[in-house]
Parts: structure tokens; sequence; C-alpha cells
């Protein structure tokens, strides 16, 4: 496989992690194997703590069928010869295993376009100069996110120094946001590492007050190599359970 498809394949892979993982940090379980009654965070009184909403979401969490994600990167390093850096993403996903995104990616020194369908351990990724589709496999493999122990739903565990909620509002959700601290080495799995021992992220999380669903992921640091302390990738949430059909696009 040519090296450019194999490195933008992860670095896709990554995009399509991120996007699941922006609902799924504050997730201890798989959330689609559940049926459990949902819980307002309005419910939870005037000033719930943060164990309060995270438990909320974890409850809420499990009944979402879809979402939409935008992801926003801000403050990002100068990569390192042939990295490929992700500007930003918006995309659908698809519980359990589905997803599909446009993502603006630096490549060479060029910022280019790039479509993603991910479907269960097969990505396919648009050629960033032709447009044509190309099937890029043994990049992302599902136990990767779903293992319970070192996969993205085992980060809700890794918070650390949960702040008091506030009262925010995401595109006019009013939401109670909170904020931790996330230890970089976590999300080697995701970055590649390369990062120093003992980077900390700042983590903040918006919990809807109707619904009790995240809204919006802030993650701020150095969480890959060409990052820098400043760097911050912001997850958008939206359109929880609206239908949505992703396919395998025609190759």
């Amino acid at each position: 496989m040519n090296p450019i498809y194999r490195s933008l394949g992860r670095a896709l892979a990554f995009i399509a992690l991120c996007i699941v993982g922006a609902a799924l940090v504050t997730s201890c379980r798989f959330p689609w194997q559940h049926n459990t009654p949902s819980v307002t965070a309005s419910s939870l009184g005037a000033k719930p703590t943060a164990q309060q909403l995270i438990s909320t979401m974890q409850k809420n969490f499990r009944s979402v069928t879809a979402f939409h994600v935008v992801m926003k990167v801000d403050n990002l390093g100068t990569p390192s010869d042939g990295e490929i850096q992700i500007r930003s993403a918006d995309g659908d996903v698809l519980m359990p295993d589905k997803v599909k995104a446009q993502a603006s990616v630096l490549l060479s020194g060029q910022v280019v376009t790039v479509n993603l369908v991910s479907i269960a351990s097969t990505q396919y990724i648009t050629d960033p100069i032709t447009g044509q589709w190309r099937v890029v496999t043994g990049v992302l493999n599902a136990s990767t996110l779903t293992n319970p122990n070192t996969g993205i739903i085992a980060l809700a565990n890794k918070l650390s120094h949960l702040s008091t909620p506030v009262q925010d509002a995401v595109n006019g959700t009013p939401c109670w946001r909170m904020t931790g601290q996330l230890d970089a080495s976590t999300l080697t799995f995701l970055t590649g590492g390369g990062v120093p021992a003992g980077t900390m992220l700042t983590t903040s999380v918006c919990v809807g007050n109707a619904d009790g669903l995240p809204y919006q992921l802030i993650v701020t640091g150095q969480a890959a190599k060409s990052d820098t302390a400043q760097t911050s990738r912001t997850f958008t949430i939206s359109n929880y359970n609206e239908s949505v059909s992703i396919t395998a696009p025609q190759i």
C-alpha cells in the first residue's frame, strides 16, 4: 500500500475514533447494549455535582442511536516531515460502528479535503488529488475503540480534578460545563504518543440540562507529537437519534 494512503488512513481513523470518542469519553460501557430509563439533568437539582452529571451521561447515552459531530482544531504546532495534521472534521456516527466524515487535512504543506467512511474495521478514503475512493484496511480495529480497559470508553475513569459544574450553553442548548484533567498517555492508542511523560490535558464537557447528554467536549494540550500546550480540539455534538444512513461507497 502507498505509504501516503496508510498515513492518511491512520489520520482519518483518528478522526473516526475522535468523533465517536467525543460522546463516549464520559461513558464506561457500550452505551447501545443497555436499555436503561433516561435521567434528566434537571432532576438532579439546582446544583448537580460533576459525578452526578457523569453518571447521568453514562445512563442516558446508552439509548443514543446516532449523532452529528463537528471537530475544530486550534493552535496546531509545526508538523514533522510526512506528518498529517487534521484541521477540522464534520461527521455523523451511527451506532455501533459506522462513521462518515469530511475533513480538512494538512498534507505535505497543503490543506486538502478528504472524505472518510468507516464501517467496522474497513475505512474508505478519498484520494486528496483525484477525489477517487480508496480502501484502507488494517488501520483501525473496532476492538481499539470498544476495549473497556484500553479504549475510549475507559477514559471516563481517567478524568481527575473535576471542577464544580457551572451553567453554560452550546448553540443555544443550556448545559452544565465541568472541567478536569486527563493524562495524555491515555490517548496514545489514538495519537501515537511522543509527548513528554506526565503531560496533562485540560478537558471540558458540557452536559445538556434537559436530556443529560454531552453537547461539547474540548481537549486542550499536547495530545500528539506536533501539538503545543495551546492546541485545542473542540467537538460540538448535535442531532441526537436522527435518521442517518452510512453505506460503503462505490469503488
